[in-house]
């Protein structure tokens, strides 16, 4: 809380989540400091405590509004109160819904969280807020919202505040205004997240039209040089332009569904403003701009230049730019992270390879990764972070990025830490620190949150939302094109060119038919990469039935649900299976791969060295009584090709660098009691799991759903690279490192099945190779015959017969501990035991 005017007549406390007693009653000592001075002066003194319904200290604000006392104590009669609450709003049904199957998910269901106004949980209201104590009630006054004239009003004032420097667009006020009340009114009557606008918009927007205004000559070559490849005619006004940009920004990024406000914002553009090509001008310019600026960034290759990688560039690039706080939500395989990471190499100021990120200033992100761990105080840190590291620093050439990554997960945490972001967003300051009221803009942090859904209005109110939903069939037809190469004449594109359509089809069939987005559009992508390497090392023999239904069983597994091969059967149609003895024996693995449960697992397992193909996805392991783990301890050698007793022979140099440390895997089991749940013990965790990276020792996560949001980087597989060597980002919170990733290096989560389809977030479904793992699924033939027998045996194990009566026992009541996958775990593990025993007796001298 802090004066903010020369005769400190007024001081502003803004509450938020993170607000406490102490800091309400620092504000009220200061103010009433001030009070006693301005009462010789015969002024009055307020103190305003604005969104005061937000803190847990709403007791003592009601004490101190209703009985003029701090914790008993009495205050000066010179000192005014005025608070400003939230309004108590219940989103609708169908928002509620959309909110509770929406990316992540939540953790705790509505029925079980505690966090409740009445009996309506506080994440089913629009804001979230506390309920006002009871004799606050009579105190309050329903504001309301404007109307339109009213706001029209406000918009046209402005609009007139920003053209005053500019005096050559003085003619322009009353049309531009007129294009952003329209814009206001058309949010407004949306039913979804995209309805909750306000004049911070219509402020917002006038910003970034002054910055495309003023860099007109930047953008302008480039954009024309797009038009004319195109041969299209481009926009020569520039007002019109900039308009059109900042409007792409401000309004047109966060719908999902654009082509109604395409159609109705165009016919808007009225003398003096030109629009000459209607709506699919004002489409082309957007796209134009967006391409230009994705021409200045560092890709690797097989990044597809597709319209959701276009546009989060594009509005990260300007949003950092000009430090408006930006929320990017979009389902998992949206390009998100990757966007973050290509702006992050390729923005470097004046040392940028691309001369028109020359113009722009100098990027450095501070990445902070949303849990359930998070706390206010924590996110608070890595904006003093971020701030203090700019300090010193021409903020015209630099700029901190505070990146809160996958920030919905924050949301359903007991400590409500994006409470904090309130002040943080809209002033640059915690709200509760005396020293500045409000930090100017151009001096602050950029903000960059990325979500899978869409958070409460008081916070994206604050920023920019761009929100990406799913990609068209072209859009996702051209990204599978891209991924395979971004070469003109790429004959092994051109193989699988046909393959493209049908299979984006049946992805969407696949989509509609799953109760929740077990697969996602990284399954999508994976499934492409694997059929090109396919492709590639199969030497021009024709891909084949069997090469795509492994490649489909590799990505489209682990679901129960039905059967995704049969869905790909029925789009496409592909060549019979080659005889096998047609395929040289150096091939049979790529032209003629196993289609198996068993042969899956033991493909799935290799490593970078061993595989076939450019790299595996890291494994999500669907199983029953953690069955996996001993499938695993068993094929992981043969993945690698050394067998368990050559791992345990020291007797030469060869097998002290393959040492059994390297070997083994390393396994890391979780719990539910409190103390494994600490932030001390996940960042032990994660300090092993570093080492297993660096040395290339796989590991094998058991039950640790607290450590997995810390590994959503490395489970992207986007490497940095430097000396040769890859890095990934490794850490929890702020405390993030850039960790070594060997290439032998494999992280393999096991879980039970119930778990993962009830409590997995879809991100870390999304970006793992799933398969359901049974004993009994990976018995060979012989195996099975052995399990027949032993079935048999178990069934006469349990029955009894006496003189009186016959009794039969069920297996669980004669084997303690019995499960379905039993018997043929002990098959499992004793044929296993043999086939050691036989190696050891072979290989004794």
């Amino acid at each position: 809380a802090q004066s903010s005017s020369a005769q400190n007549t007024m001081f502003i406390l803004k509450v938020h989540g993170g607000t406490t007693e102490e800091d309400i009653i620092k504000a009220i000592n200061r103010a009433q400091t001030q009070a006693e001075q301005n009462r010789q002066r015969h002024l009055d003194t307020v103190l305003f405590f604005d969104e005061a319904n937000t803190t847990d200290a709403i007791g003592l604000i009601k004490e101190i509004m209703c009985d003029h006392r701090v914790n008993g104590k009495p205050i000066s009669k010179d000192l005014k109160f005025i608070a400003a609450c939230n309004p108590y709003r219940k989103h609708t049904e169908n928002m509620i819904k959309k909110l509770e199957s929406a990316g992540l998910g939540f953790y705790v269901k509505y029925t079980e969280t505690q966090d409740r106004l009445g009996k309506i949980p506080l994440r089913q209201l629009v804001y979230r807020v506390l309920e006002l104590p009871s004799s606050m009630r009579p105190l309050v006054y329903d504001f309301g919202q404007l109307n339109n004239i009213n706001e029209n009003e406000y918009v046209a004032q402005i609009v007139k505040n920003h053209f005053k420097q500019i005096p050559a667009l003085s003619q322009h006020i009353s049309c531009v205004a007129n294009v952003l009340a329209w814009s206001q009114e058309y949010m407004r009557k949306r039913e979804d997240e995209c309805s909750f606008v306000s004049l911070r918009d219509v402020e917002r927007c006038m910003i970034v039209f002054e910055y495309f205004f003023g860099q007109i000559k930047l953008f302008d070559k480039p954009i024309n040089d797009k038009a004319t490849e195109e041969k299209k005619t481009p926009l020569a006004d520039p007002v019109s332009r900039s308009l059109i940009l900042a409007l792409s920004v401000c309004y047109h990024a966060r719908l999902q569904d654009r082509t109604d406000y395409e159609n109705g914002v165009s016919k808007q553009f009225i003398s003096p403003l030109v629009l000459p090509g209607g709506v699919v001008q004002f489409k082309d310019e957007i796209k134009w701009c967006q391409e230009v600026l994705l021409d200045g960034m560092l890709l690797g290759p097989n990044i597809a230049r597709n319209s959701a990688l276009r546009e989060n560039v594009f509005m990260m690039v300007i949003c950092i730019e000009l430090r408006i706080p930006l929320f990017l939500v979009g389902k998992p395989g949206s390009s998100k992270s990757l966007a973050k990471s290509i702006v992050s190499s390729s923005m470097q100021g004046k040392a940028s390879q691309h001369p028109l990120l020359r113009h722009f200033k100098q990027v450095h992100m501070f990445s902070y990764q949303c849990s359930q761990l998070s706390t206010p105080e924590s996110v608070i840190e890595v904006f003093k972070t971020a701030s203090h590291f700019q300090q010193n620093r021409n903020v015209a050439e630099f700029v901190s990025v505070v990146v809160l990554d996958e920030v919905g997960l924050a949301e359903d945490s007991p400590n409500l830490p994006l409470k904090a972001l309130h002040p943080l967003l809209e002033d640059g300051t915690e709200g509760a620190d005396d020293t500045q009221q409000i930090i100017a803009r151009e001096k602050r942090v950029a903000f960059i949150g990325i979500s899978n859904w869409a958070l409460d209005p008081a916070k994206m109110n604050r920023g920019v939302m761009l929100t990406r939903g799913e990609p068209t069939s072209d859009e996702l037809t051209l990204s599978a094109r891209g991924i395979c190469s971004n070469q003109d004449n790429d004959r092994v594109r051109e193989r699988l060119e046909g393959l493209f359509a049908p299979l984006s089809e049946a992805y969407y069939e696949i989509c509609k038919q799953q109760k929740r987005d077990f697969f996602g559009l990284r399954d999508f992508y994976s499934l492409v990469k694997m059929l090109y390497w396919i492709c590639a090392k199969s030497n021009a023999h024709p891909l084949n039935w069997q090469s795509l239904e492994h490649a489909v069983r590799r990505n489209f597994g682990g679901l129960e649900q039905f059967d995704p091969v049969e869905v790909f059967r029925k789009h496409i149609s592909l060549p019979a299976d080659p005889e096998h003895g047609s395929i040289p024996n150096q091939l049979r693995d790529i032209v003629s791969p196993g289609c198996s449960q068993l042969d899956l697992i033991k493909a799935s397992l290799k490593t970078r060295e061993t595989t076939w193909h450019g790299e595996n996805r890291y494994l999500l392991f669907l199983t029953e009584n953690y069955a996996a783990l001993r499938i695993l301890h068993h094929y992981l050698h043969d993945a690698v090709h050394i067998s368990p007793a050559k791992s345990r022979d020291h007797t030469d140099e060869q097998s002290d660098t393959l040492s059994l440390a390297h070997m083994e895997p390393f396994v890391l089991f979780g719990s539910s009691f409190p103390r494994d749940k600490e932030y001390t013990q996940v960042c032990r965790n994660i300090n092993q799991i570093k080492i297993c990276m660096e040395t290339g020792r796989t590991v094998i996560l058991l039950n640790l759903e607290s450590l997995y949001e810390s590994l959503y980087d490395v489970l992207n597989q986007y490497y940095i690279y430097h000396g040769g060597n890859r890095y990934v980002d490794l850490g929890l919170q702020t405390h993030r490192v850039k960790c070594r990733v060997h290439d032998n290096f494999k992280l393999i989560l096991i879980a039970e099945k119930a778990a993962v389809y009830e409590k997995f977030p879809t991100p870390l479904i999304n970006r793992l190779e799933k398969h359901f793992v049974l004993t009994k699924s990976i018995l060979t033939d012989w195996q099975h015959a052995v399990l027949e027998i032993f079935d048999d045996w178990i069934d006469q194990f349990c029955n009894i017969e006496d003189l009186n009566r016959s009794q039969t026992f069920s297996r669980s009541d004669a084997f303690v501990g019995y499960q379905n996958d039993t018997p043929a775990a002990v098959v499992f593990q004793a044929t296993y035991c043999m086939s050691v025993l036989q190696q050891q007796l072979i290989s004794t001298p």
